[in-house]
């Protein structure tokens, strides 16, 4: 087989790929929702007869012959170049799919649960729409823009600094919107007796409290992948400034890429997506912990919500992140100091930070700062585990705030 066949099959499964991805949101931005029903029988009878099924018509087109374009001319492009577009098309991909998650999400979670879906669904639509969003948003790029710039004097390890400075960074700027989101909508909503109205459509309580902390969790969701996106092209930026080799080829990359068979000008575009594939996947570990510590506060705020104004719903979480931060320092002064001077002062604070200990959760265990001191690959198993320890947690506060809500009196 020439090399030229599985060149075509590949440009053409790219090409798929990329224009699959972005229809979701192309229908969302260019039709409107009345005529989305419409569109596919207007495109196939007339697609130049409408003017959003035009326009629709167009853009779609113009993401099938761009991709295929870019495949042709590659025969004058230098091998590390061609490597570049095929990053660019790696995460140019990644945006549509993070956009496409929410697009598609919120239909079949309303399909599966109707009324709890709509509520998360309005929910999630408020919180996007406030100006808070886009503050914040924007204060993170900020943020993660100007870090690679900053000298950090840690004798070649800025790169690393960058990395955990980068977590902190969307940890906290999307639990600081997760807490706001929920105490200005639930809070709110009780207060000015907004929920009574919902309450009687009839949403439960479950659904409406459920439902609200769905919808916000998704927010903060998107607020993190997008600047999660943005810190991924941040990382490069830094090695390039650092003149170190911003993204190493992995054996899997090399061993793919040389089993399709391909000419050289596409394999080096097939090695673009998977350095650029391979470079997400590094980056997707420290998201997906630091991102289960998030939901844990949002859950812990949403709780709040339901008794307590902004005021104390924000003063609370704060404290309840600063204590467990500082717990296992708590419990190491105490065990110290039954040991070496044993007495009710040390008793009692052993039993404080004992009590936090089981009380509080564990953020230690969402920290990645030590995997990227280390250089250590974090396993798999270790990652889940995370993962499920904060969807636990997430459940139990979830389920402390409905017995909370449920003898709320909303009149």
């Amino acid at each position: 087989m020439t090399p030229f066949l599985p060149t075509l099959v590949v440009a053409f499964l790219l090409t798929l790929v990329y224009v699959a991805a972005a229809l979701p949101w192309v229908v969302a931005a260019f039709v409107p929702p009345e005529r989305r029903d419409d569109l596919w029988r207007d495109l196939r009878t007339n697609p130049f007869g409408k003017r959003t099924g035009n326009t629709a018509f167009l853009v779609i087109g113009l993401l099938v012959i761009v991709p295929l374009a870019a495949v042709f001319l590659l025969g004058s492009w230098d091998p590390a170049t061609t490597e570049t577009v095929g990053m660019v098309y790696g995460t140019t991909l990644q945006l549509q799919l993070t956009i496409d998650f929410f697009l598609v999400g919120f239909p079949l979670l309303m399909v599966v649960w109707p009324k709890g879906g709509a509520v998360a669904y309005a929910a999630f639509r408020e919180g996007v729409r406030q100006p808070l969003f886009w503050v914040l948003f924007a204060f993170g790029v900020l943020a993660l823009m100007v870090s690679p710039l900053v000298p950090y004097f840690t004798f070649g390890e800025d790169l690393v600094m960058v990395k955990d400075l980068g977590y902190d960074t969307m940890m906290l700027v999307a639990a600081l919107f997760g807490t706001l989101a929920a105490s200005q909508s639930i809070s709110e909503e009780i207060e000015g007796r907004t929920a009574v109205t919902l309450m009687s459509k009839p949403v439960s309580r479950r659904q409406f409290l459920v439902g609200k902390f769905v919808g916000i969790l998704m927010a903060a969701l998107l607020l993190y992948g997008l600047l999660g996106w943005l810190f991924q092209g941040v990382l490069l930026e830094k090695a390039w400034l650092d003149r170190l080799d911003p993204t190493p080829t992995p054996v899997w990359v090399t061993s793919a890429v040389s089993g399709l068979g391909l000419a050289d000008k596409p394999a080096d575009l097939v090695r673009g997506v998977g350095l650029w594939t391979a470079h997400t996947l590094d980056v997707l570990p420290g998201l997906v912990m630091t991102f289960s510590e998030v939901m844990v506060l949002i859950a812990v705020a949403v709780a709040l919500a339901t008794r307590a104004t902004m005021v104390v719903n924000l003063a609370t979480v704060l404290a309840i992140f600063f204590l467990a931060n500082v717990t296992p320092v708590l419990v190491t002064i105490g065990h110290d100091a039954k040991v070496r001077s044993p007495g009710p002062v040390a008793e009692l604070l052993s039993f404080t930070a004992g009590v936090f200990d089981t009380v509080l959760p564990d953020f230690d265990a969402f920290r990645i700062g030590p995997a990227l001191v280390s250089d250590a690959a974090l396993p798999a198993p270790y990652i889940l585990s995370v993962t499920l320890y904060g969807l636990l947690y997430t459940l139990i506060v979830v389920l402390f705030g409905l017995i909370l809500f449920e003898d709320k009196d909303l009149a």
